[in-house]
């Protein structure tokens, strides 16, 4: 009976910490499944980072925490997520309050950077200094949002016309 008792407990152990495990992963947070209100779209990338749209008109937008100075831009054209950074190409948008024809914004939560570009040449230098030599494919923002519409969480790894 003893014997039985602590197979009965080693069993509930068990099987606790494979739901524990299996609960910690990101795509089980809500923060990554959630598509946006009725008259909104959304598009979670790293927490609490997310692209929001509101309207056509207006594009997709990124709000920011204001590190480099800017506390957000919109008119995102193209994004991508890659170990751990968020990568933005945006058009007609603005960077430390000047209206640029073209950014791109490099996002890195985890060490608090939030950089922001309106050279082309100088975000691929940027890259380099992170160790990036080969600029990063960034994905059609309409594209990353028909994938998420369509997926339960975003796989970035998974993104391509054909997964539509």
């Amino acid at each position: 009976m003893k014997i039985f008792r602590i197979l009965i407990l080693c069993t509930i152990c068990i099987l606790g910490a494979c739901i524990e495990k299996r609960n910690k992963g990101t795509n089980d947070d809500s923060f990554y499944k959630e598509k946006g209100d009725w008259d909104t779209g959304r598009i979670p990338l790293i927490k609490p980072y997310e692209v929001i749209i509101t309207n056509k008109e207006e594009g997709w937008g990124i709000g920011l925490e204001g590190i480099d100075g800017d506390t957000g831009f919109g008119n995102i054209r193209s994004i991508n997520i890659i170990d751990g950074m968020i990568l933005i190409y945006s058009v007609n948008s603005i960077l430390h309050g000047v209206d640029k024809p073209e950014t791109w914004h490099i996002i890195i939560p985890k060490k608090r950077v939030e950089k922001g570009f309106d050279k082309h040449q100088d975000y691929l230098n940027y890259l380099v200094q992170l160790g990036i030599n080969e600029e990063p494919k960034l994905y059609d923002i309409e594209m990353v949002a028909a994938y998420f519409d369509q997926n339960n969480v975003i796989e970035w790894n998974n993104i391509n016309g054909k997964n539509l």
